[in-house]
């Protein structure tokens, strides 16, 4: 069980997010040239790419500093409407996170409820739209709804809620993105972004829960 995380083991579990995504390139390409251009996983991969570089240049660092290296990577690296959307998943948590000497779950829910809203406050999605915000928004209500102090264990039910979230995309109109042009021939297909979100959520379970698979 882990119930609080250094900012040395944070910087460990942020190196495991990038290489989830960075892995899962080909796969959120597939999925975003069902309903989209094709081109999420070759953004995405690149905003973890530099991101990951990043943080292994940061030198010591504490939890908002190396959050905040590691969303500006992905910022600056992803562009697009993805680097803001994504990267912001990870500076939202440097702001809440700031003077904090370690991360337990209180501050992860802290995290992660500001990083909710800052979402729908910059891309104006709310659930149901078809986006990331349909795997966010129950995972961060699973969090808040998780009892225990186990890091693991919460992130391991937002990331179930989060999969959970996307399966559900598969039966919603777009209400956002290029995938809104699409109307009913959306329908069937999982949002890219959406999958995004739950894989972070999914790597960070398993960073927490000391899974390195």
């Amino acid at each position: 069980m882990t119930d609080k995380l250094t900012p040395d083991a944070l910087r460990d579990v942020l190196h495991q997010v990038a290489a989830k995504i960075i892995d899962s390139r080909d796969e959120l390409c597939r999925l975003d040239s069902l309903v989209g251009d094709g081109d999420h996983g070759v953004g995405m991969g690149r905003g973890f790419t530099q991101a990951g570089e990043k943080l292994a240049a940061a030198g010591d660092a504490d939890l908002a500093g190396l959050l905040k290296t590691f969303g500006m990577g992905v910022v600056t690296g992803a562009g697009g409407a993805s680097g803001p959307l994504f990267g912001g998943l990870f500076t939202e948590g440097a702001k809440a996170l700031k003077g904090a000497p370690h991360l337990d779950a209180p501050g992860a829910r802290q995290w992660w409820r500001a990083a909710l809203e800052a979402t729908q406050k910059r891309g104006g999605a709310k659930p149901g739209d078809k986006t990331m915000v349909d795997a966010l928004h129950p995972a961060v209500k699973a969090m808040e709804d998780f009892r225990g102090e186990d890091l693991g264990g919460m992130f391991q039910a937002a990331a179930k809620a989060a999969w959970e979230g996307v399966e559900k995309t598969k039966d919603q109109l777009a209400g956002q993105g290029r995938s809104r042009y699409l109307g009913e021939r959306a329908l069937g297909h999982q949002d890219a972004g959406a999958t995004s979100t739950a894989m972070i959520l999914d790597a960070l379970a398993r960073a927490c829960s000391g899974d390195k698979g």
